[in-house]
C-alpha cells in the first residue's frame, strides 16, 4: 500500500464556488506525491457538500451538522488525515504549480526541527498579504477593530505586529503564521494537539504557533513559495462612525472573545498541552 505523504485539509463554510475552484486547482496540479484531499463542510447549507460528492468523488468529505468554527472544523479533518504532512488550507487558496508543494515538502524533509511552514500569501492583484507576525500587544486587537487604529501610536503598534519592516522575501523563523495555508508535521499535531477548540474563529493559529515553539519546534515563513489567498478583510477605509459601529458587529465580538481566551491560556502557560 502506498504511504500517503500529504493530506490536504480544506475547511469550507458557505464558499461553494470558491471551493470548486480550489478543488479543480488541486486536481489540475497533477501532484506526483501520494496525497489525499479532505474537505470539511461546516454546515454550509449552500450545496457545497453535494457539489463535492458529485464532481469530486475521490475527495474525502466530512459534513458537520453545525458550524463548529475554524479550530474544531479543521480538527475534524486533521484527525482523519493519514499523511506525513498536513496542508491546512482555507477554501480560497490557489497554488500555481505542483513544484511549489514539492518544495515545501522538501524543506520539511530536510529540516526536522521545523513543525509548521507557511508560504508567502498574495492577494488576487499579486500584492503581498501579511501572513507572518510578531506577537500582539495587549491593545493590538482594539487598534485593528476600532478607529483608534488610525492614531499614530496605534499605527506603530500595528506595523510592529504586521512586520512591515520585513521585506517578506527571506526564509525566516517567525512567531506566528496565518492559518489560511500551512504545512504541518502530522506527528507533531498528534503529539501536541492540533488547534485549541476553545477558539471559534480567531487566534487558534496564534496559540498553535506558541505551543509548537514552546515545545522546541520552529515555525517558519517560506516565501520561496507564494500562493494566492482570496481574502477580503473588512475595509479599513470606513468612516469614523462606521468604525465605531464595527465595534459592535458579530465578527468583532468574536475577535475580542477569542482574544480574551488567548490571554487566559497564555497566562497559564503550555504545560497542560504537553
Amino acid at each position: 500500500m502506498v504511504k500517503i505523504k500529504l493530506s490536504f485539509v480544506i475547511l469550507n463554510y458557505k464558499t461553494k464556488h470558491l471551493l470548486r475552484l480550489v478543488l479543480r486547482n488541486l486536481q489540475n496540479l497533477q501532484l506526483s506525491l501520494p496525497h489525499e484531499v479532505i474537505v470539511v463542510d461546516n454546515a454550509s447549507g449552500d450545496g457545497s457538500a453535494q457539489m463535492v460528492q458529485r464532481l469530486y468523488p475521490d475527495v474525502r468529505l466530512i459534513v458537520s451538522p453545525v458550524n463548529t468554527g475554524h479550530a474544531k472544523g479543521n480538527n475534524l479533518g486533521i484527525t482523519q488525515a493519514v499523511g506525513e504532512y498536513v496542508v491546512i488550507m482555507n477554501s480560497d487558496i490557489i497554488f500555481f504549480d505542483q513544484q511549489d508543494i514539492v518544495r515545501m515538502v522538501a524543506y520539511l524533509d530536510s529540516h526536522p526541527e521545523v513543525a509548521l511552514l507557511g508560504p508567502q500569501l498574495r492577494n488576487a492583484d499579486d500584492t503581498i498579504q501579511y501572513s507572518c507576525f510578531r506577537p500582539y500587544s495587549l491593545f493590538t486587537p482594539v487598534y485593528r477593530r476600532t478607529p483608534l487604529g488610525r492614531l499614530s501610536f496605534a499605527q506603530k503598534d500595528l506595523a510592529q505586529h504586521l512586520m512591515v519592516d520585513f521585506d517578506h522575501q527571506e526564509v525566516r523563523e517567525v512567531d506566528w503564521l496565518l492559518g489560511a495555508a500551512l504545512m504541518a508535521r502530522k506527528q507533531v499535531l498528534d503529539t501536541l494537539g492540533a488547534f485549541n477548540e476553545q477558539f471559534f474563529l480567531y487566534f487558534a493559529d496564534y496559540e498553535l504557533c506558541d505551543r509548537i515553539r514552546f515545545h522546541g519546534y520552529k515555525v517558519v515563513y517560506y516565501p520561496d513559495v507564494h500562493i494566492v489567498h482570496y481574502h477580503r478583510r473588512e475595509s479599513a477605509q470606513k468612516s469614523f462612525w462606521g468604525g465605531i459601529g464595527s465595534v459592535f458587529n458579530y465578527t468583532t465580538r468574536i475577535h475580542m472573545k477569542d482574544w480574551w481566551i488567548y490571554l487566559r491560556i497564555n497566562q497559564r502557560g503550555y504545560a497542560s498541552h504537553s
